[in-house]
């Protein structure tokens, strides 16, 4: 035996013996990991098989159903439970596609036929993939016998299933839950901005109504959220609340969303707020200001622009040189006179740049 740092290592027949039962483990081992995703395979490869051998006798029916008066439970004559997986494999692939007398087919087919109970099963169980399985279709197919389970889920300590049963009820459009959709969510420690959102856009328009009647109470982020919310639909009764919180807010993220919401609905009344803005010493700000007022126009505001293309930040100067071509003729008139001015400058170059891209020749006279 040999002692190196307080490890003792076995020599001779010793070490010998330990080295070939090691080496006879990991065999065993890695035969074993081998065996599993053999197996593995064989399942995947059974499954597909079934699912083919489904499809094909099925999806000819299918596809003359869809659109069609005919009653959807003759449809699913002689098809198994065991297979609605299947079938539900098929009809999530075109929930996201169709529209008309076909979506109406597939919502028949949830809401009218013993794939119903299967799927109220799966929303009554513990399973993660169930649940959000459950919760994609009712919320798809329009089904509003359901939002009280729905509800049932939406303080759950798992983020997909909130997700998926919040976004089902917005897509019923189940206005009496929204505040505890609002509510839940600020204990979803991993839901990003981004996907809170994206529930609340599955309601209709008058969501915007709701978010603001809540708004003058909501903290920032929800204010800024709301705020997201009316400038995707265009609500312009928000408006006045809007403008106060522009007027009052200090919060760099939620001016922003002011500013934004201003330049989309096109909004007289923002104009001075946003001249109060112009001069802002962070830039996003500025260019979101920038960009705002050149959507809701005025020729008088070229001069101005043009002096934007001469500051340092590159950022201010595309933005600009954008809100110039938005003016109409005279800003881009007023873009090929700052490119023919000084060929070797940024502002010429940014005002080459900007009328390229949209094919308009800079005038050699």
């Amino acid at each position: 035996m040999q002692s190196i740092i307080g490890i003792i290592i076995p020599t001779g027949e010793k070490f010998l013996f330990i080295l070939t039962q090691v080496i006879v483990f990991l065999s065993i081992v890695s035969f074993l990991l081998v065996i599993v995703v053999l197996i593995l395979r064989l399942i995947d490869f059974l499954e597909q098989q079934r699912k083919n051998k489904f499809l094909a006798k099925w999806e000819k029916d299918f596809y003359e159903y869809l659109g069609s008066p005919y009653n959807p439970g003759k449809l699913l004559n002689g098809v198994k439970k065991s297979q609605y997986r299947f079938l539900l494999m098929v009809m999530r692939d075109l929930f996201s596609v169709l529209d008309g007398k076909d979506l109406e087919s597939l919502k028949r087919i949830v809401n009218e036929t013993s794939v119903y109970n299967f799927l109220l099963a799966d929303l009554k169980s513990r399973s993660t993939k169930r649940i959000i399985r459950a919760a994609y279709f009712f919320g798809a197919s329009d089904n509003k016998n359901v939002k009280a389970l729905l509800f049932g889920h939406i303080y759950s300590k798992k983020s997909d299933v909130f997700i998926f049963c919040a976004r089902a009820l917005a897509r019923i459009n189940a206005m009496e839950y929204a505040t505890a959709i609002l509510l839940a969510s600020r204990y979803q420690r991993n839901l990003s901005t981004d996907i809170l959102i994206s529930i609340l856009l599955e309601y209709k328009s008058d969501v915007c109504n709701y978010l603001l009647e809540r708004i003058r109470f909501e903290d920032d982020y929800y204010k800024q959220i709301s705020i997201q919310i009316f400038r995707f639909h265009g609500f312009r009764e928000a408006a006045d609340e809007v403008l106060k919180i522009f007027q009052s807010s200090s919060n760099k993220k939620l001016l922003i969303e002011c500013i934004k919401y201003a330049g989309s609905i096109e909004c007289i009344d923002a104009i001075p707020y946003l001249w109060e803005h112009f001069e802002h010493p962070d830039i996003v700000i500025k260019t979101a200001s920038i960009e705002a007022l050149a959507k809701i126009g005025g020729t008088e505001l070229a001069p101005v622009f043009v002096q934007r293309l001469y500051e340092e930040s590159y950022e201010v100067n595309i933005a600009a040189a954008e809100a110039l071509f938005a003016l109409g003729e005279k800003g881009i008139k007023l873009l090929q006179v700052v490119a023919k001015s000084n060929a070797d400058s940024k502002a010429s170059a940014i005002a080459k740049m900007v009328l390229s891209e949209n094919f308009i020749e800079i005038d050699d006279e």
